[in-house]
């Protein structure tokens, strides 16, 4: 990996990590963030390794610095698979496939927590989770959708 593409993916799971841990609203069973928003970013304009890496690395950090720490495990998995599942679906392609990549990763990302919580709390915990979870997608995916371009022109600039 070439010294510059290596920084950006430091920065952007930093990113990751700041928009998780400190851009959120307390929920009954944890908290809606903004880092998803970042993590659907990076995957349109840098592909899937770049969400995949930046997800998982950058969330997980953001559990552990938050008090989280039962979850990373679980975050680790979840956003790592979201972030691949946007770039591989959705790096390089029509703004109707980028949607639909964000889509996907938000169901993923809406089941995986709901599992998460069952497994750690109780089922009956569940759908406060999934209305969370599900606020939490949507604003990921407005983010994703404004933010991706800008992210992607920078991987195209070239300096």
């Amino acid at each position: 990996m070439k010294l510059r593409r290596l920084v950006l993916l430091a920065m952007v799971a930093s990113l990751v990590t700041v928009a998780t841990a400190y851009l959120k609203l307390p929920t009954p069973t944890g908290y809606v963030h903004l880092g998803d928003g970042v993590i659907y970013a990076a995957a349109l304009a840098f592909g899937p390794s770049f969400g995949a890496v930046s997800g998982a690395l950058g969330s997980t950090l953001a559990d552990l610095v938050g008090g989280y720490v039962m979850w990373a495990p679980w975050t680790f998995v979840i956003k790592g698979v979201a972030g691949w599942t946007v770039g591989k679906v959705g790096h390089g392609r029509t703004k109707t496939t980028r949607i639909l990549s964000m889509a996907m990763a938000g169901l993923w990302t809406v089941a995986g927590y709901a599992v998460g919580t069952a497994v750690l709390y109780s089922p009956a915990a569940v759908p406060a989770e999934i209305l969370g979870n599900v606020v939490q997608v949507g604003s990921g995916l407005a983010i994703g959708a404004a933010l991706g371009p800008v992210l992607a022109s920078i991987a195209s600039d070239g300096r």
